[in-house]
């Protein structure tokens, strides 16, 4: 399987008052290829810093990377899976995860108390 290049940049404070950037997303089929990238990358990122902010040390103390997989339709998949009962899930967030959680708190909260739920069906494991 191999996933596809979201071209983007972004960056955040922590309270630490640490930086933490991130993006530059590659193409890759391989792990192994995908983590020998780490290197180029981390320099990459730091020179995309200090063009944005000149006047900003920076100094990477951890670099890593990580794989974003998607369905094909772009929605994560939330709520039971029959094959696994008395089980819930909250899966493929991708870029959306803090939105995405949220929807799947709602969701799998009514499901738990018996609740129906207006939006379940839009991230059920049977609609693809």
């Amino acid at each position: 399987m191999c996933f596809l290049r979201d071209d983007y940049l972004y960056m955040r404070t922590t309270s630490d008052k640490r930086i933490l950037i991130g993006g530059r997303d590659e193409d890759f089929c391989n792990p192994a290829k995908r983590d020998k990238l780490i290197e180029k990358k981390k320099k990459q990122l730091v020179k995309d810093f200090k063009k944005i902010f000149p006047a900003i040390e920076f100094i990477p103390e951890f670099t890593w990377t990580g794989t974003f997989g998607e369905t094909k339709d772009g929605l994560p998949f939330i709520g039971s899976y029959a094959p696994l009962p008395n089980s819930y899930f909250a899966l493929g967030f991708g870029g959306n995860g803090i939105t995405f959680s949220v929807i799947a708190a709602q969701i799998i909260t009514d499901l738990i108390e018996g609740k129906e739920n207006k939006d379940a069906s839009i991230f059920s494991f049977d609609r693809v």
